[in-house]
């Protein structure tokens, strides 16, 4: 009977290890919304691991974290929160999400609200609109539009990448896109990766990051030299190209770099992006991303 029950016991003890080295896929629930006020327009497509213990549980909480960190907000660089997280049970997707989209679309309704009667007011109190005009005029008044994304992207036995962003019109010239941006999750224990490039090779990782930006560019039909490259750039006075904002994420082919709107370029550039093979950017990983993407090194 020993001889008998020792290995289904061992069998049984590695095959619930497995299950918590990462080899088992992320499931996610997919949830989509839509709705609008009489000047917004709001969209939400959301997919979130469904996991109520191990690696994908920690994921699901720091996505929801970061996912609220994002909605409460509404305007980039806004400090204060503008209503309260969710308190409610943790694992019901349907009433998370139904929360954030309830609340978003009550504020962007709000601001969008007021926006319209500043316009209009402003109208009244100019002499030289008809009320013919006034009718037109309020006919075309823009209405806003807010847009979330948090998808998963990229999913292999070690790691997982999700990208989590905005996009926002509020009325002006354009709109911009914002978030987290790509984030990347060590499956064994579900941590954040981050950083992923140490901050510390900001300077010794400079040519490839150049050569990145030039190939961008080359492939929007703009051929620049390096002196052209980095007067062109928004940058200190150092002039040394800084390590993006949104931390750099796996791809099959290699590293992603992806620059947001304004952040080293103007907004008719784009958002800057290239992708740095895995041998070459190999040197300047922090410990951390080095573990997890041992495989693509």
């Amino acid at each position: 009977m020993k001889h008998t029950t020792f290995p289904l016991l061992l069998a049984a003890m590695l095959l619930a290890g497995a299950c918590h080295t990462g080899k088992t896929p992320i499931t996610t629930t997919d949830w989509e919304a839509a709705d609008s006020t009489a000047y917004a327009y709001l969209s939400m497509h959301i997919a979130l691991p469904d996991a109520d213990k191990g690696p994908a549980k920690q994921i699901r909480q720091e996505l929801t974290k970061v996912m609220d960190g994002q909605l409460s907000c509404l305007s980039p660089g806004e400090q204060e929160r503008c209503f309260p997280p969710y308190s409610g049970p943790s694992g019901n997707t349907d009433a998370l999400l139904s929360y954030y989209k309830d609340q978003v679309l009550a504020q962007i309704g709000k601001l969008s609200q007021e926006d319209a009667e500043d316009r209009i007011k402003y109208m009244d109190e100019n002499p030289d609109i008809t009320p013919g005009q006034k009718a037109g005029l309020i006919a075309e008044i823009p209405k806003w539009s807010y847009d979330f994304t948090l998808k998963k992207v990229l999913e292999t036995p070690q790691y997982a990448v999700f990208l989590s962003q905005n996009y926002i019109y509020m009325g002006g010239a354009h709109g911009g896109v914002t978030g987290a941006g790509y984030l990347t999750f060590d499956k064994r224990d579900g941590h954040r990766v981050d950083p992923v490039i140490d901050t510390a090779s900001t300077q010794a990782i400079q040519p490839l990051l150049v050569r990145g930006l030039l190939q961008y560019y080359k492939e929007a039909g703009v051929e620049l030299t390096r002196e052209q490259l980095l007067d062109q750039l928004f940058l200190s006075e150092d002039g040394i190209i800084p390590l993006p904002s949104w931390t750099p994420h796996p791809t099959e082919e290699g590293l992603s770099f992806v620059y947001q709107q304004y952040e080293i370029a103007s907004y008719a550039e784009g958002m800057p992006s290239f992708i740095l093979p895995y041998a070459e950017a190999a040197p300047f990983l922090t410990p951390d991303a080095r573990n997890v993407l041992g495989g693509k090194l």
